[in-house]
């Protein structure tokens, strides 16, 4: 047996064991939901990561092939998926009201600084998004542009409403959907949500990136997938042809990106995107368990590592100067279990994910058919780690540990408060307010 049937005997196996668990998932339970989303990713991540595999241009790029490294990886990502299945077996019908205005407070935050971004999107209009279409170099340029913008990124904060608004990212497309849930909509909010998300798509691609617009999209799939079930039917059949036509405005854009990238190469727009897509399953495999040394958290709790060490990198550009001596850094994908394993070694990494998945599996179970908001907020953040991680790496790195930061500190705040109100309901403390309004007038 040759080496290249070997690797793609192991690669096939890896693609049929998620196949089962998708057909596992849905053995009981049919209904359709994020976890759904997230295992079909995985299945389509294995599936480019054969094709690559038997390129000619790419395969060179790889070591051969392990079975430990693929059974670690799969452990570790149905792990993670653990508080996604219990959600699955364990569904809930309707979603507790936290009755705080603090999410629409949150929400105003958050349609006031993406529309604060609006002059940035009108002022390179012309040579970022239009350009895309009539320019076969534009995206390329402007994607090289960025990247020598990046060098200086984490030193100090030079666009706060930019700041702000990527904070709360993932909170904004959250709520986006919760509010859509509600008997009564507050329309006004779910449209100027609708627009901040469409402003956190539209810059990046004006600068050539095609990263954040692929993580937005995945978490906007996963966030749908994982409210579907609380949404009227009217409302479901709605955001899905909104849905599909998004995609295809998505995705005109992304092509020209990639042409203008890749189409020039030897390896063609398709052997690209395959790579692309395919890749983090196989650099994993090769490297992710054993590269010659770890980041000690550099990357993956880089804001928290600066508070204790200054002299922690501050960037991506920074971070792979200090550890270059390391077969294989961020600068390609390992998928977000192999990020955290570069940072802190497979040992600690099965530990983390034992504690923190095992945490959250703890807090989200629901009662009698509802679950509250604070707990599918936790569900809500592991659809997000395993959507866009599962193909590139752990996307709450750097500076976005404000994200995560943020993420749990919301948590916190409904956590509490909802225990609060369960100790002093309002209706009781309104009801004792009313009587003795009552007896006064008496």
């Amino acid at each position: 047996m040759t080496q290249l049937v070997y690797d793609n005997l192991l690669a096939s196996l890896y693609l049929l064991t998620w196949v089962v668990t998708l057909v596992w998932y849905h053995w009981r339970y049919h209904s359709l939901d994020a976890g759904s989303a997230i295992i079909g990713t995985y299945i389509l991540y294995a599936t480019s990561s054969i094709l690559t595999l038997n390129d000619p241009l790419f395969s060179v790029s790889y070591n051969p092939l392990k079975v430990f490294p693929y059974i670690y990886l799969y452990v570790m990502l149905m792990i993670a998926l653990l508080p996604i299945i219990y959600t699955h077996r364990h569904p809930s019908d309707t979603i507790s009201d936290p009755s705080t205005r603090v999410l629409k407070i949150i929400a105003v935050i958050s349609i006031l600084s993406a529309i604060l971004l609006i002059p940035e999107i009108i002022a390179n209009f012309s040579s970022g998004l239009v350009k895309l279409f009539t320019d076969i170099d534009a995206g390329s340029e402007n994607y090289m542009e960025q990247s020598e913008e990046s060098e200086e990124a984490g030193h100090q904060i030079t666009n706060l409403p930019a700041v702000i608004y990527n904070s709360i990212a993932e909170i904004t497309i959250f709520l986006f959907f919760y509010f859509m849930t509600l008997k009564n909509k507050p329309r006004l909010l779910i449209i100027g949500l609708l627009i901040a998300t469409v402003i956190g798509l539209v810059i990046p691609i004006m600068h050539g990136s095609r990263g954040s617009v692929i993580m937005t999209t995945l978490t906007v799939i996963g966030a749908y997938m994982l409210f579907r079930r609380y949404l009227s039917s009217k409302i479901n059949h709605a955001v899905q042809v909104l849905g599909v036509g998004a995609l295809i405005a998505i995705a005109l854009p992304i092509a020209a990106i990639t042409v203008s990238r890749f189409g020039n190469m030897n390896g063609g727009i398709f052997g690209f995107l395959n790579w692309y897509v395919g890749q983090g399953n196989l650099y994993f495999n090769n490297y992710a368990l054993d590269a010659g040394g770890i980041r000690h958290g550099d990357r993956t709790i880089n804001m928290v590592k600066r508070l204790v060490d200054p002299s922690t990198p501050k960037n991506y550009n920074e971070q792979r100067e200090k550890n270059h001596n390391m077969e294989i850094n961020d600068d390609v994908f390992t998928t977000f279990v192999g990020d955290i394993a570069l940072d802190f070694g497979p040992i600690a990494t099965v530990i983390i994910f034992v504690v923190f998945f095992g945490w959250i599996l703890t807090q989200i179970r629901p009662r009698d058919g509802t679950i509250s908001l604070h707990q599918l907020l936790l569900v809500y953040l592991t659809m997000c780690i395993c959507m866009q991680g599962g193909m590139a790496l752990f996307s709450f790195s750097y500076t976005a540990n404000l994200r995560l930061i943020t993420m749990f500190m919301l948590y916190a705040y409904l956590r509490y408060h909802d225990a609060l109100l369960k100790r002093f309901p309002l209706t009781t403390i309104s009801s004792e307010v009313n009587e003795e309004d009552h007896q006064t007038a008496i």
